[in-house]
């Protein structure tokens, strides 16, 4: 029997075809993500609010990517209110130092910063709220209900899929690396979308 399936072209391990699966079956978390990646295939780059003076950034500990991100996107549009918080996040946490020492390779410091988690306050504040992975969206509008309409992913204006940024905690340099040139893109689009419409 084969022990390869062909998909387009593209060898792909049956078993690991089937992990794939079985993760987007069995966890609501991939169920999100694989939703949201649908979506965004489908629907192109998502509208943004009427106006856009506060926005929020998100990720899952607020220690990676949102910092980043943030930092990033304050820099490039400073006129905006800019912060960051994490779904999970240990309040008081400092930055990765992996992230931390990448994000100087793109000229920012993240040694001042410490994690907040996301508030209901956070989430009113904001005109515009920044998540990376579908799980982060779904989970905004669970409990935030009122910032459903106002929630996006930074991955959404990235030129071609895949759209989630993941997380690169605990991994090398060099996926931090990988994951921090993919949110730079997205920030400098993300700034473009907003300086066109004069947010």
């Amino acid at each position: 029997m084969a022990s390869d399936l062909r998909v387009v072209g593209s060898p792909v391990s049956v078993a690991s075809w089937v992990r794939s699966a079985g993760r987007v079956v069995l966890s609501p978390r991939a169920r999100a993500d694989a939703l949201h990646e649908v979506r965004r295939r489908r629907r192109g780059e998502p509208a943004l609010p009427a106006r856009v003076e506060r926005i929020v950034v998100i990720c899952h500990g607020n220690i990676c990517r949102s910092p980043f991100a943030a930092a990033l996107l304050a820099a490039r549009r400073p006129e905006l209110a800019v912060r960051s918080a994490g779904l999970e996040a240990v309040d008081g946490r400092p930055a990765e130092e992996a992230a931390r020492r990448v994000a100087r390779a793109f000229g920012l410091e993240l040694a001042a910063h410490r994690a907040r988690r996301l508030s209901a306050e956070d989430a009113a504040w904001a005109d515009l709220v920044v998540g990376m992975e579908g799980h982060h969206a779904a989970r905004v509008h669970r409990a935030f209900p009122g910032a459903a309409a106002k929630t996006v992913l930074l991955g959404d204006f990235l030129p071609a899929p895949p759209f989630r940024i993941a997380d690169p905690w605990g991994c090398e340099d060099a996926v931090f690396e990988a994951t921090f040139e993919r949110i730079r893109a997205a920030v400098e689009r993300l700034a473009a979308r907003l300086a066109e419409r004069g947010a």
